[in-house]
């Protein structure tokens, strides 16, 4: 799979499966968004586990951002797009920090294989 067809099952899981949840999914995002929204960031494609270099790992970074007073509501809609995902993507990690402005900013990972 290329890179832009990756990306484009990522958002398509996304945009799904939150609806109305999120303001937008971005690649970048415009000025003065309302949050919650989606930014799907980094994307790595990787050797895979097999030793003939016929299988693919592919990592993404997908940002979620919220201006809600906590963290409840980035782990909410990280729950949601983890249960979204197809078979082959699986829910690596999940990061929540406070930025400077205030808001939290959710860094969740996730990965999955390609032959």
């Amino acid at each position: 799979m290329s890179h832009l067809s990756i990306s484009q099952e990522i958002y398509t899981t996304i945009t799904t499966a939150l609806g109305e949840t999120v303001t937008g999914v971005f690649d970048k995002v415009p000025s003065e968004q309302a949050s919650p929204y989606i930014v799907i960031g980094q994307l790595q494609s990787l050797e895979g586990r097999l030793l003939d270099a016929s299988e693919r790992m592919w990592a993404v970074d997908v940002h979620i951002w919220s201006s809600y007073l906590g963290r409840k509501e980035i782990v909410e809609i990280a729950d949601e797009i983890r249960n979204a995902l197809p078979g082959k993507w699986f829910f690596e990690e999940l990061v929540v920090l406070e930025d400077p402005s205030g808001w939290f900013h959710g860094v969740l990972t996730i990965r999955g294989y390609d032959r």
